[in-house]
């Protein structure tokens, strides 16, 4: 079983890039609640970290991963692990994608990226491959050069100018 759920929110003319990211990280543990409740009859759990940070709650098979960008939550919920993310597909210039392309991305993806007809799309979906991924495992950030996603499947939502992966 998988669900995933998106919501967009509004800032409401907050400023502070700070107070922006805790709506979002509000919003986003709601919504986690609100899809416990409905699938799990699960109601208000006590959220745990692993060593890495990434949260859990202490209840067999249940599986959850959070995300949040530029006014838009999502979560996934399953009876296994499972991974998402979302990113707002903005204007990045090529120089950007190249630059974290030799930082970040192995050299599967560098190909893959640089045959791709829309080269900022292939970025995004190579990006969020890893970022779910990451969720998945409950890995870091230094995860990301040993993540291949090429060698991967991964699930996509396209939604106005947001892409969401979730990795199962």
């Amino acid at each position: 079983m998988l669900k995933v759920e998106y919501k967009k929110i509004n800032y409401d003319g907050l400023k502070l890039a700070r107070e922006r990211k805790l709506l979002e990280h509000n919003s986003a543990y709601e919504l986690l609640n609100k899809m416990l409740g409905e699938h799990f009859n699960i109601y208000n759990p006590e959220i745990l970290k692993t060593h890495n940070g990434k949260p859990y709650i202490n209840v067999p098979n249940v599986h959850f991963s959070i995300s949040h960008t530029n006014e838009l939550v999502v979560c996934a919920i399953s009876n296994h692990p499972v991974g998402i993310d979302a990113e707002r597909l903005t204007r990045r210039t090529d120089v950007r994608i190249d630059s974290f392309a030799k930082r970040y991305f192995t050299e599967n993806e560098r190909k893959l990226l640089e045959s791709a007809s829309d080269k900022r799309m292939a970025f995004y979906k190579i990006w969020c491959g890893k970022e779910a991924t990451i969720k998945k495992l409950g890995g870091t950030i230094s995860y990301l050069k040993k993540i291949d996603t090429t060698m991967e499947n991964f699930q996509y939502i396209y939604m106005d100018d947001y892409i969401i992966c979730i990795k199962i």
